[in-house]
């Protein structure tokens, strides 16, 4: 903690709430398994017992189109500056390859740094992505208020979005505040896993990142048929921003078995942020193969360009109008990835994945 408050940054979340530094870095559920009860899921670098680097280390049971694999994850990476041209940074991304049998590594963060130093790259035994930008989906709900709070007045951003509104759906099913371990492990491996590229989503990982987390409280749902079969998952929270004027939702799961299931959860988005008295909510994802309720509730894909530089601010403590899109890097090693096919459009990571959805 004193090494983050120091190298990272001075007051940084991570240097004060030793509960949640405990919840990234020690209750991992992998963490056990591969760092042991008596380490911590940290990287340092030293140079005659001065520490110049730091790097928070988190492992994943990853899951490969229904096959495990193990990930990892370099967060809150820095050297001091003056040992920025030694090449001492790269000791950070080197030493869980060194120490685990890591099949894939990845980062997700607010720059673009991560994209403009790795290009795409394929080799016989590495495939390496940059995802510029994760897709964004946003909805409106109060389209005055959110042009006041966040855009400074400006309405004009946000002419072609209209208010998110329920829509009717097919088939009986239902929502609930309920996640049964043996269910959602039984419709996640056997419905969800073999059609992903992704952190897995078990039982085991939900329980860690949401149901345990210190500090926000997410709500959860599942999605049943008229069996009681899960057939998708939503989870979010609800944030208070711009100094508390007003409140947002934020989506970090969103994952549908069918058509019918993705508008159950999506008619329950509307619901959630109707009760809440919400602004807008939003999802970031690679990808958008779950995403066929969001489209027809009204939420649309952010279209940014150079016309267009702004739809939303990503910041809002204070309220940040400048263009940070969220970006990721994604990299796979080994003879396995020669069967990899990463066309597919399946890789699926979200904001809750790595360390993007937590307090600041």
């Amino acid at each position: 903690m004193k090494a983050i408050d120091e190298i990272w940054k001075k007051g940084h979340i991570l240097s004060r709430d030793k509960a949640l530094l405990d919840f990234m870095f020690y209750d991992n559920p992998m963490h056990e398994k591969y760092i042991g009860t008596d380490n911590y899921g940290a990287i340092g670098i030293w140079e005659n017992g001065k520490i110049i680097g730091l790097g928070g280390l988190m492992l994943y049971e990853f899951n490969v189109q229904g096959k495990t694999e193990l990930a990892s994850n370099v967060v809150n990476s820095i050297v001091l500056e003056e040992y920025r041209n030694t090449m001492a940074g790269l000791l950070l991304y080197e030493k869980p390859f060194e120490l685990f049998p890591v099949f894939c590594s990845f980062g997700i963060g607010l720059s673009k740094f991560s994209v403009r130093i790795s290009p795409a790259t394929i080799t016989k035994d590495m495939v390496m992505q940059p995802i510029d930008s994760l897709r964004r989906m946003v909805g409106i709900f109060n389209k005055e208020k959110t042009a006041e709070v966040l855009l400074e007045g400006n309405e004009h951003h946000l002419r072609n979005y209209y208010t998110v509104q329920k829509v009717s759906q097919h088939g009986e099913k239902t929502v609930d505040q309920e996640l049964d371990k043996n269910k959602w492990n039984h419709f996640y491996y056997t419905n969800i896993a073999p059609r992903t590229i992704s952190v897995s989503r078990n039982y085991e990982f939900l329980r860690w990142r949401y149901l345990k987390h210190p500090t926000f409280k997410y709500l959860v749902y599942t999605v049943q048929n008229k069996v009681g079969d899960y057939e998708g998952l939503l989870i979010a929270r609800v944030e208070n921003i711009a100094n508390n004027t007003a409140k947002a939702l934020r989506i970090v799961e969103f994952i549908s078995k069918n058509q019918d299931a993705s508008i159950a959860l999506a008619n329950k988005i509307v619901e959630i942020g109707t009760k809440e008295g919400v602004i807008f909510a939003d999802f970031y994802c690679t990808t958008d193969m779950f995403n066929f309720g969001l489209d027809l509730v009204g939420f649309k894909k952010e279209f940014i360009s150079d016309e267009d530089r702004l739809v939303l601010p990503s910041r809002f403590q204070p309220v940040d109008l400048s263009v940070v899109n969220l970006n990721a890097l994604i990299s796979f090693y080994g003879k396995k990835v020669r069967s990899l096919n990463i066309l597919n459009n399946n890789i699926y990571f979200t904001k809750g994945d790595s360390d993007q959805d937590r307090p600041n």
